[in-house]
């Protein structure tokens, strides 16, 4: 019975296990093929790039000749950003600026995309701003610094320099500022070092073997950089050389301690503009006997009588003159201490440098002082060719009419420099000066007056430069005794 009835039922238990077999597999299959494809899901939303939120596209005229401004922007609640950079006519700095900005801004996107997907829902916040620094060798220099705030993980900041010289299209490198010589970039590398491990800023901060490595004389350890007409400035990037609550590791190197490496269209101005030999500037001259005949015969080692016509009126005069300009800011807040005294002055500008500022020329004639050419590029003019000659003056006498609408009246050669070749070159009068404040020297504005004090009287042409902020706060205690001694400010055409 037993034996029968088990024969009997086995059948229908075969079954059962089969069917429950075939269940199980095709459930494990379904799971199998769920979790693949989920998993692939997964992977292509990580590996794909999102898509550009709704973004506003503007671009407006920068204060930079041959430069615009391009911003883009986006509202959106969770990767909002604000962008901007510069934009000029050269399409391969164009490119280059806008696949750094393209980058930065893809791995901002990916990182909160990622984010998300990891349940991190705190907005970010991307900003990418940057800094323009012009020089007068033509070049420019923008610092562009890209700031990250990925919500719930902590954000980083990144430097990223660009050059152009706007003119010529060329691209700057570090390696052009020092010739591609390895061994000038070795002083560059002694001088950069002391600095940092010496900044009160990042005392106790930094890490000394990686400032060391991160300074050795490596061109690509000195590659962002902005370069002024007063200093070298390079960025360190963010924890290299100290933890990130150090911020940016930065310094300055004056390029007067440069100046024996520099190329020399980077060299400091006040060097530049330094007496070159005591026969043409140790003792400058006013040059009253010459000044109306360009042709004369004379060089500039003889020595001119520096004689006082206006005792003849009884009214004491001093012509206030200030090379090198225009600034935007040194040039505009001397224009307001003028006007304060109502003085009268004569600007001896760089032709390339009005190309930069035309608004700021365009000031100075608008507030009625008198426009001097002081060449295209500050050379001496004695040493150059009298096609260079030439250049520079004529080259600067266009610019200043076409920027300003008023014709230079006045000429003052570089470094005093001149003979009877330079003075062939040109129908402008010569004006050189007898008072020196040595302001490009001393960087002191108590020093300014001091010197005119001690060196001016009737008939005198007081130097400066419009290029030195020293100076532009120096002028008013320098116009204020001016103006308690009796003198009259007058340019240098008006001189009795």
């Amino acid at each position: 019975m037993k034996i029968t009835e088990r024969k009997r039922h086995s059948p229908w238990i075969d079954v059962t296990f089969t069917v429950i077999v075939i269940t199980l597999t095709l459930i494990a299959g379904f799971l199998t093929f769920i979790t693949i494809k989920s998993n692939t899901i997964n992977e292509t939303n990580v590996n794909s790039s999102p898509s550009l939120p709704p973004t506003k596209i503007e671009t407006i005229q920068s204060n930079y000749p041959g430069f615009k401004i391009v911003t883009e922007t986006s509202n959106d609640t969770y990767t909002p950003f604000a962008i901007q950079y510069p934009q000029s006519i050269h399409s391969i700095f164009n490119d280059n600026v806008k696949t750094y900005v393209k980058n930065a801004k893809q791995n901002y996107l990916n990182t909160m995309q990622n984010n998300k997907l990891l349940g991190l829902q705190s907005a970010g916040e991307l900003n990418i701003s940057f800094e323009t620094f012009p020089q007068h060798s033509g070049s420019y220099s923008f610092v562009m610094v890209v700031a990250n705030n990925y919500g719930s993980v902590k954000g980083t900041t990144e430097i990223r320099s660009f050059h152009l010289n706007p003119i010529s299209g060329e691209a700057i490198e570090i390696q052009d500022v020092f010739y591609h010589d390895q061994k000038r970039l070795e002083l560059v590398s002694e001088l950069v070092r002391p600095l940092l491990l010496n900044d009160p800023a990042l005392k106790n901060a930094l890490f000394p073997e990686e400032v060391t490595i991160n300074t050795e004389p490596i061109w690509e350890n000195f590659n962002n950089f902005a370069i002024t007409d007063e200093e070298i400035i390079f960025y360190f990037p963010e924890l290299k050389l100290a933890p990130q609550s150090a911020g940016i590791p930065i310094t300055a190197v004056p390029l007067r301690e440069l100046d024996k490496v520099l190329a020399n269209s980077y060299r400091d101005l006040d060097i530049i503009n330094s007496p070159i030999s005591n026969e043409t500037d140790s003792q400058p001259i006013k040059d009253n006997k010459i000044t109306k005949s360009p042709l004369a015969n004379n060089d500039a080692n003889e020595s001119v009588e520096n004689s006082d016509k206006s005792t003849d009126t009884g009214v004491k005069q001093v012509a206030l003159t200030f090379d090198d300009g225009p600034d935007p800011k040194v040039t505009t807040q001397i224009l307001e201490t003028l006007d304060k005294y109502k003085a009268k002055a004569t600007f001896f500008m760089l032709g390339s440098r009005v190309e930069y500022y035309p608004e700021i020329a365009k000031k100075v004639t608008d507030a009625g002082h008198e426009l001097g050419n002081h060449t295209w590029n500050h050379p001496d003019l004695t040493k150059s060719s009298i096609q260079k000659v030439q250049s520079e003056i004529n080259r600067t006498s266009s610019i200043i009419e076409s920027v300003t609408g008023v014709k230079a009246t006045a000429f003052r050669p570089p470094y005093g420099a001149v003979n009877k070749t330079v003075r062939a070159q040109t129908a402008l009068p010569v004006y050189l000066w007898d008072v020196d404040t040595l302001d490009w020297k001393h960087r002191n504005a108590n020093q300014l007056l001091a010197s005119v004090q001690n060196k001016t009287k009737n008939g005198s042409i007081i130097l400066m430069h419009d290029i030195h902020q020293s100076t532009a706060d120096g002028l008013d205690a320098v116009l204020s005794y001016l103006q308690s001694e009796g003198f009259e400010f007058v340019s240098v055409s008006e001189l009795n």
